[in-house]
């Protein structure tokens, strides 16, 4: 089941359902099949791994894992690699293989993998690499190779390594997280969003503690939006899906610059001296010669009158860091083509007349949260009453899974996602005193339950029913900003301690979940019984 997407159509046409995760990268167009399962076994420690990593060889898809990779930090007790002009990474999963995928510690949907030879470094292994091909096949290719290099002595490299922890803190770096806000943002799921919907976005993220004061400087901000805007396609002032990261990342590199320059600066103008360049570049710890920051600036001083404007420099630093941005597509985009696709080939052109399939969005949500809340809250329990008989369709006071499995499909295919609704009826099951099927008086809380479990699942990728996921106390902050519930530092810290009773420091995503469905709807907690 895919959680991305809703499926509307008449009650004879079936639409087959495709499972796919966020993780995997939105800057290819085809899913990548889980690799192989590694052998388990005890990797010796690494030798070393100093210096960078050049990968050659790949043909075809995903050529852009070629290229050069710098040392970033360690991962498994084994240092890894980050490309230098994207977001791939070489790593070790921790037991016997290397691999080249686009998040760290993604080792599952990667591009490529090597069985370790004890060697220290993939740059040294002698084994082959394993690719997937075309057809979706786990195949060797002695094509592919790694070996060591020099390490980049460009210190606008090291600076890209360097605030790399910085922007994954503030959720910019992983595609995941960048859907996640896109989904909040994007409310009516149409791809585009205006200046003020970012600008909200921005301020949420950071009275709840999740960003920096910096990042909200107004100036700097609209800098960054304003820049934004004019680099898009279409030049209006909306920014669409392809341009969110490139957005993200000239709010993070504008915001940071002006906090730098706002202590250093010896004026109010929106202009750089040479003096105040090259003060800001001590700031930010590049270690570049005299000369060559002379030369930099005149390069970016055009017209010859000694001054820089400071957008400008903002984009120079940004593109000598972070060139790239990714287009922000997601499969939840080629399923719902697929899904079309489905529907024409199996049932007909008959069948597209009546039926649309299109991406799940938050006012969808939005919408149906509404509808759910005045029906718990009725105390008549007309709606409550109504929907209790068509889901008890053989009037026995109870149901089961299956029944609410295709009640769900039949009545609210915004939350057809298998998953969250197994999640969503054994919380109900568990509150109801353990039975084997949901009676009436707990239906309130399945309905309820069903909602926001699906809501959660959808924006927070719980798209693997066997994922035990863990949140520490920063995603269970970033989830309470992602969700609407808004709240100083101090009262989400409160509030995670009240849920991680064992005071470990992790909670899981079913009791946030739990914990969502209470603060949310309290109501739904109040058994309820219809007369007879």
């Amino acid at each position: 089941e895919a959680p991305s997407f809703v499926e509307f159509h008449p009650p004879l046409v079936r639409i087959p359902f495709f499972f796919f995760s966020f993780n995997m990268s939105s800057r290819y167009a085809a899913a990548r099949p889980r690799s192989p399962r590694a052998r388990s076994g005890s990797p010796r420690a690494p030798a070393g791994g100093s210096g960078a990593l050049t990968m050659r060889g790949w043909v075809g898809r995903y050529q852009s894992i070629n290229g050069t990779y710098e040392q970033a930090g360690s991962h498994m007790g084994f240092p890894y690699w980050q490309h230098r002009n994207n977001t791939n990474v070489i790593f070790h999963t921790g037991k016997t293989r290397w691999v080249v995928s686009k998040e760290l510690g993604d080792g599952t949907s990667c591009f490529a993998f090597v069985t370790d030879d004890n060697s220290g470094s993939p740059g040294t292994n002698r084994n082959v690499w394993v690719r997937c091909n075309e057809k979706g096949e786990w195949v060797q290719d002695s094509a592919i190779g790694v070996s060591t290099s020099e390490a980049s002595s460009d210190p606008f490299v090291r600076l890209r390594f360097d605030t790399e922890e910085e922007m994954r803190k503030l959720r910019i770096v992983d595609e995941a997280d960048r859907q996640k806000m896109w989904n909040i943002v994007d409310k009516n799921g149409d791809g585009v969003v205006d200046l003020a919907e970012v600008e909200m976005l921005v301020a949420d993220l950071v009275k709840s503690g999740v960003w920096p004061t910096y990042i909200n400087d107004e100036t700097a901000l609209q800098r960054a939006l304003a820049r934004t805007v004019e680099d898009s396609i279409d030049g209006d002032d909306q920014v669409q899906q392809q341009d969110f990261h490139n957005l993200l990342l000239n709010i993070f590199w504008f915001g940071k610059l002006h906090d730098i320059f706002s202590q250093i600066q010896t004026d109010n103008d929106q202009d750089l001296d040479l003096n105040e360049f090259k003060a800001g570049i001590d700031r930010l710890n590049l270690q570049i010669p005299p000369s060559q920051a002379e030369s930099d600036f005149r390069n970016m001083d055009k017209d010859n009158s000694g001054v820089v404007d400071f957008t400008e420099f903002c984009m120079y630093v940004r593109s000598r860091t972070v060139p790239d941005s990714s287009p922000g597509k997601t499969p939840a985009d080629q399923h719902k083509v697929a899904a079309h696709e489905a529907v024409r080939t199996g049932c007909g052109h008959k069948a597209t007349s009546g039926v649309m399939v299109k991406k799940k969005a938050w006012a969808d949500f939005d919408k149906l949260e509404k509808q759910i809340q005045s029906m718990v809250a009725d105390p008549d329990n007309k709606g409550i009453k109504k929907l209790w008989s068509s889901l008890d369709y053989n009037g026995n006071n109870r149901v089961s899974l299956a029944e609410t499995d295709k009640w769900v499909v039949e009545q609210y295919p915004l939350l057809n996602h298998k998953p969250a609704l197994m999640r969503a009826q054994q919380a109900t099951l568990k509150a109801g005193g353990g039975h084997d099927f949901v009676m009436k008086k707990d239906f309130k809380a399945l309905l309820v339950n069903l909602f926001y479990y699906n809501k959660l699942f959808w924006i927070f990728d719980q798209a693997d029913e066997g994922r035990d996921r863990r949140m520490d106390f920063k995603e269970f902050q970033f989830c309470l900003t992602m969700c609407g519930m808004k709240m100083s530092a101090s009262k989400a810290q409160s509030e995670f301690q009240k849920v991680d009773v064992n005071g470990g420091g992790q909670i899981l995503f079913d009791e946030f979940c739990a914990y969502f469905v209470e603060k949310k709807c309290p109501a739904e907690l109040t058994a309820w019984v219809a007369d007879e």
